[in-house]
């Protein structure tokens, strides 16, 4: 195909997927949550320890980055979640879909979980701090007799670690005012009082031991923004009427390789290129959570998928979760694990080009939004001495519901 026809064909399928959103998606507005901004509620859908490397094949841990944007004191209640999954007939150890039949005794399945761990902190003006998932951060640089400027400190701060090694999970921030831990609007005029929080999340794999370098993938965490109506109860309503923060978007959009696409690196001066192989994961936790009952996602949800290729054909598929999925594009319409998936619609071989635009949303429920957030992670193998190196990234998004979500924070203590 020449250069000039993959472009013709690369600006019609946009414009087809285009075409088809405006037919798909209810009432387009543009969305205000974001992942290069500061908010009010800030999430981390994808947060992994496994320092053993025995559940992810290597050693992995998260780094987390969570800074103050403000001029003003502030305070936030976060939740880890823990979505690991456990075999059901050794509640003990810690499984994956994928892994179960090499992790759990024979006949057992991996049962997901879903628990939550809260705690809470002060941020003096402008701080920024950062810890590791495996080692939380329980002893804040402005405590005891440290002060900063005015006598501020990070007194009644503590980040425990994860709950469990292995863990795979998301962490959860809401801003609160530091005087009462009551959740609150924004301190800075500057972005509308729309929230203070920012962060970041670095995912860091050792790579085998003949390769001493590490991989790492980093991701923005995504905020939402308060709309500076709060009535600073412990319910929180997204979007919709009366809405305390923005609602999470009616469609996600993810541009991708297809699963098993070989990609060619070029090296001046000769050298040879390398060939990697592309495969693409994504992370999807729900918007409306219940903290005070220890409910996952209020019942679950069930997510649809439109897929573009560079043919301008379209697939379509769809699959449930309740509190937490991380999955591999091609396990999402076969069975979990590599046997079958050179027969998904995710797959090159399937699709006839190597990449693609896929659309994600969740169905509505009559209640509530049920609304969804999305990271992606690629990951190539093929290289040096065998290593899979990735990258993290953000999804785009578009839409806005006329639903609220909703998350119910746990007592105040």
């Amino acid at each position: 195909m020449s250069t000039m026809t993959a472009k013709k064909l690369s600006r019609a399928l946009w414009g087809l997927a285009l075409g088809v959103a405006s037919l798909w998606i209810p009432g387009i507005a543009g969305a205000t949550i974001g992942s290069d901004s500061s908010g009010a509620i800030l999430v981390f859908p994808k947060v992994v320890v496994d320092t053993s490397g025995v559940l992810f094949g290597r050693p992995t841990d998260t780094e987390i980055q969570i800074t103050n944007t403000s001029n003003s004191i502030i305070a936030a209640r976060c939740y880890w979640v823990n979505a690991t999954g456990h075999c059901s007939n050794a509640p003990d150890v810690a499984c994956t879909p994928e892994t179960a039949s090499s992790r759990c005794p024979e006949g057992g399945r991996c049962l997901e979980g879903w628990t939550e761990t809260d705690f809470r902190f002060r941020l003096t003006k402008r701080q920024p701090i950062s810890f590791s998932a495996a080692d939380g951060l329980t002893v804040f640089p402005l405590t005891g007799g440290n002060q900063g400027p005015g006598g501020q400190t990070n007194a009644d701060s503590s980040i425990p670690p994860v709950p469990e090694d292995p863990f795979i999970g998301e962490l959860k921030c809401i801003q609160v005012n530091p005087e009462d831990y009551r959740p609150t609007i924004g301190f800075n005029p500057a972005n509308n009082a729309a929230g203070d929080l920012a962060g970041h999340a670095t995912i860091v794999s050792a790579l085998p031991a003949d390769a001493p370098d590490v991989d790492a993938r980093k991701y923005n965490a995504i905020t939402l923004k308060s709309t500076t109506v709060n009535n600073q109860d412990d319910t929180l309503v997204l979007g919709g009427p009366d809405a305390e923060y923005d609602g999470c978007p009616n469609v996600w959009i993810l541009n991708h390789f297809f699963d098993g696409a070989v990609i060619q690196s070029h090296f001046s001066g000769g050298s040879p290129g390398v060939s990697r192989t592309a495969t693409t994961d994504i992370t999807v936790v729900p918007c409306s959570e219940d903290f005070l009952l220890q409910e996952n996602n209020l019942g679950g949800a069930t997510l649809q998928f439109l897929i573009f290729n560079e043919f301008e054909q379209r697939f379509s598929s769809s699959t449930r979760f309740t509190c937490f999925r991380e999955v591999q594009l091609s396990d999402i319409d076969t069975r979990p694990g590599g046997a079958d998936n050179a027969f998904s619609i995710f797959s090159v071989g399937v699709q006839g080009t190597l990449s693609g635009q896929t659309r994600i949303r969740s169905v509505q429920q009559a209640d509530r939004a049920n609304g969804i957030m999305v990271v992606a992670e690629r990951f190539l193998a093929g290289g040096r001495e065998g290593a899979v190196n990735s990258s993290a990234e953000n999804v785009h998004f578009t839409g806005s519901r006329d639903r609220s979500d909703f998350i119910f924070l746990s007592p105040n203590q």
